[in-house]
């Protein structure tokens, strides 16, 4: 009878060699392996390497998201708080540029109304140009007086009248019409509303150049972000040979 065990011992610890020379324990790993969330962080093993703590983007990646979008990029790497400080950012920088926008064309037309009901001007088409020199004369007599007095030294010694005349057309600006203010202050208010108007289009201006500072230091933060998860990356390296062995390594990003 123990002839019997003993022979039957024999056979199977020669086939459990056997079997352990074709099947490998690395095929034996069909699916992934999670080790328990409370002991630690998640692993995934699959084709004898596993991973945790990777960055859900890469740092370039992260960049050019937030240049598209300020806090996007943040976003994505987890940094929920940061992100939605540039969101907002960007929220009151494009508000902002709308109010001020809007606001230089409400002055726009204001101070064009008051030059054609104050000086004469009889339409709304002129150029920039025009409304500053309106702006500094009182009338279109006196502009010509300036212009004219330029073209004495300009047209030395052939200063005659029909000269002068000639300089002022071809000097004067481009869509001259005659123009008479009714008194300085209607021309000192009409001056005031075209620069509020003015100021009001430059503040617009200012949104824009924040808007894309905004995206700079965004894809700045996370950029820097992208790379601080990166470098904390965590690699497990299983190595499990049909012989036996047993190896483990563990790496961090730098």
């Amino acid at each position: 009878m123990m002839r019997v065990v003993a022979l039957a011992c024999a056979c199977a610890l020669t086939a459990g060699a056997a079997f352990a020379e074709t099947f490998s324990l690395r095929d034996a790993a069909s699916g992934p392996v999670a080790f328990d969330a409370a002991s630690g962080p998640e692993w995934t093993y699959q084709d004898g390497q596993a991973t945790s703590n990777r960055a859900p983007i890469s740092p370039g990646k992260a960049a050019l998201y937030s240049l598209l979008l300020p806090g996007l990029g943040d976003w994505k790497l987890g940094h929920r708080d940061r992100a939605t400080v540039f969101f907002a950012a960007e929220g009151v920088i494009w508000a902002s540029f709308i109010a001020f926008h809007v606001q230089g064309e409400d002055l726009e037309d204001e101070y064009q109304s008051l030059a054609m009901i104050f000086a004469g001007v009889t339409s709304r088409d002129h150029s920039d140009e025009f409304y500053a020199t309106i702006r500094d004369y009182d009338s279109a007599e006196e502009y010509e007086a300036v212009v004219k007095n330029d073209g004495q030294f300009e047209l030395w010694p052939d200063i005659g009248s029909e000269a002068l005349d000639r300089y002022f057309t071809e000097n004067r600006v481009d869509d001259y019409e005659p123009w008479l203010w009714q008194s300085t202050d209607r021309r000192l208010q009409y001056s005031e509303v075209r620069s509020a108007s003015k100021t009001a289009y430059r503040r617009a201006d200012y949104m824009i150049a924040a808007a894309a500072a905004n995206r700079v230091v965004s894809a700045v933060f996370a950029y820097a972000a992208g790379r601080s998860a990166a470098k904390n990356a965590v690699e497990l390296n299983l190595d499990l040979t049909p012989r036996g062995q047993f190896t483990l390594a563990l790496t961090k990003g730098f």
